[in-house]
């Protein structure tokens, strides 16, 4: 595995990986460590994973969807109320809209399919060690086509923008300054957005304005292109 991206994950947060295919979650364990990151357990069923992470508390759950016997995504619910700080990003090879949309639903924190790169798979790592909900790029196409439904909260005009980008995989820190504001005020919209929605996760609100039809880009089929941030002026 060659990463062709430079990140940076919080040093020596705790990684623990669940993943029937041993000889893979081995060589994503590797490139980890030699990350900075601290993979505290590879575990090849859900069952021993679950009772290891109820154990241990890591900061990150890596989860694979395909598991003998279970599915990854109709677990998260159940790993996270075994261990509530930590954080769980599926990796699979999965690529179906149904098994996205279930994670969300679950308080998934973060979706990558394994078509990507390990850069891409490092960049989601930091970014839900740090809090944002990243969404692989070749999923976001998944969340169109949802069915349009009543309002599923009372969101203001700045937070329904706040919410469209969040539902286009931007992170905090792209979507302050897509729109001229800083990330704390960004984190504060988040919030509200959760708290009206009923979500307990940004995945998971992306999910629910999805399927009630608050999202433009879903109901219109456009996706607004990511834009690099740069550094604005004081």
């Amino acid at each position: 595995m060659t990463i062709n991206r430079t990140v940076a994950p919080r040093e020596n947060a705790t990684v623990v990986i669940i993943d029937d295919h041993q000889v893979f979650a081995g060589l994503l364990g590797e490139v980890f460590v030699a990350q900075g990151l601290d993979v505290v357990g590879i575990y090849g069923t859900l069952a021993v994973g679950m009772d290891a992470v109820a154990a241990i508390a890591p900061d990150l759950v890596v989860l694979d969807h395909r598991l003998p016997g279970h599915t990854g995504a109709s677990s998260v619910r159940t790993l996270k109320q075994r261990s509530p700080s930590t954080r769980v990003l599926m990796l699979t090879a999965a690529n179906e809209r149904d098994v996205l949309l279930e994670a969300m639903d679950a308080g998934c924190d973060g979706f990558v399919t394994k078509r990507q790169d390990i850069g891409e798979v490092m960049a989601a790592v930091t970014a839900v060690l740090r809090g944002d909900t990243p969404i692989s790029p070749d999923m976001v196409g998944a969340l169109l086509g949802t069915r349009p439904g009543a309002p599923g909260g009372d969101l203001t005009p700045r937070e329904a923008e706040v919410m469209e980008l969040i539902g286009t995989g931007r992170s905090n820190k792209q979507t302050a300054h897509e729109l001229g504001i800083s990330v704390h005020t960004v984190r504060n919209h988040v919030q509200h957005i959760l708290d009206k929605l009923g979500a307990h996760s940004q995945l998971e609100a992306v999910a629910i304005a999805s399927r009630l039809g608050l999202l433009r880009s879903a109901r219109d089929g456009v996706i607004p292109p990511v834009t690099t941030p740069h550094r604005r002026r004081a």
